[in-house]
């Protein structure tokens, strides 16, 4: 379970959107307390909700047909055809025939976002912690991984605590690097947001292939 776990979790760490936010809040005024908020409130969510869906899905662990190794074997055949969808860029396709519609529609919102994430509020960078950490397709897959272990409730929940310490990574690097060298944590975070904006398509095509290969060859190994 545990090479699994950290594989998606360095995976979720490297979102492209994950270190824009980041970068964003470190960009805003008193960036220390911004970006430990923001911390705090993807912590709460992500531990929160892991917690409860574990001990929901706690009695599936009984079943004979919900064990890790399919699980592992699911989840990466799962990521290997996101990995081929974001790779050939079906779905970008249609998204921009619809772009500019989208973004006149949605400009007053639009900016009325910039005008929150650009303000001194913690209220914003807490809410943004907690709506990133919101559960998605991958967190529910890192969650049935670990229900699916039939570890301790314990060794569970460390499990949880371990994948969001990870994910996170991001947000707790810059943080530590913000208090040695400022601006050099800005310049080169931003730098790395440029890389990824540049490659994007590349970078996430990798790391879903090389996770979901990680997966599949565990799951595997395990039957």
């Amino acid at each position: 379970m545990w090479i699994t776990l950290l594989a998606m979790a360095v995976a979720v760490s490297l979102e492209p959107f994950r270190i824009g936010m980041t970068i964003l809040i470190m960009n805003r005024p008193r960036p220390m307390l911004q970006l430990v908020t923001f911390l705090a409130g993807g912590f709460a969510m992500g531990i929160t909700v892991g917690v409860i869906v574990l001990f929901v899905l706690r009695p599936a662990i009984g079943s004979a047909d919900f064990t890790l190794p399919r699980v592992q074997i699911v989840v990466g055949a799962l990521l290997l055809l996101n990995a081929v969808v974001v790779a050939t860029g079906v779905l970008g396709k249609r998204g921009d025939d619809d772009a500019d519609s989208g973004s006149r529609r949605f400009e007053p919102l639009a900016t009325r976002t910039r005008q929150l994430l650009n303000g001194r509020s913690l209220w914003t960078a807490g809410a943004a912690g907690l709506g990133i950490a919101l559960p998605s397709v991958d967190y529910l897959a890192v969650l049935a991984l670990i229900v699916a272990s039939g570890a301790a409730a314990s060794v569970q929940v460390g499990g949880l605590i371990l994948f969001n310490v990870v994910a996170f990574g991001f947000v707790e690097i810059p943080l530590i690097c913000y208090l040695v060298a400022p601006d050099r944590t800005r310049a080169a975070l931003s730098a790395l947001q440029d890389w990824l904006r540049t490659r994007r398509r590349s970078a996430v095509t990798f790391l879903l292939t090389a996770v979901g290969c990680v997966l599949l060859g565990a799951g595997l190994a395990g039957l």
